[in-house]
């Protein structure tokens, strides 16, 4: 399979290209006039240029801002790092997309109490 399609030419073999790129770990460039514009790979392959920011709630803490190098999975522990020193594993329990009209994305992570790692 070719590493890169133009998009007109990939829409028809969208299937095929995803399959591949998950049986074969493979990222695919989709290009627009001969320039990269998207990639399909496999989730773990696939890595944002510079993190995304979330909005992480712990229990019933104040939330606060964390940029992540990809959105934590529900099931995930993440460590989290307190302002005395103390380190904790919270379990993430919730991820909510808020997309409004006229603001900026914002992505919310709630995380349980914190959870004993074995």
């Amino acid at each position: 399979m070719e590493k890169s399609y133009g998009i007109e030419a990939a829409r028809a073999q969208l299937g095929d290209i995803a399959d591949h790129a998950r049986s074969t770990g493979q990222v695919i460039n989709l290009t627009r006039h001969g320039r990269p514009v998207a990639a399909i790979g496999p989730v773990a392959a696939i890595k944002p240029l510079v993190g995304v920011q979330v909005w992480l709630y712990l229990g019933d803490r104040e939330a606060v801002s964390y940029t992540f190098p990809g959105v934590p999975r529900i099931g995930e522990s993440i460590l989290v790092e307190t302002s005395d020193g103390n380190e904790d594993f919270w379990e993430v329990v919730n991820v909510q997309w808020d997309i409004r009209p006229d603001e900026a994305p914002a992505v919310n992570v709630l995380a349980n109490e914190p959870t004993k790692e074995s």
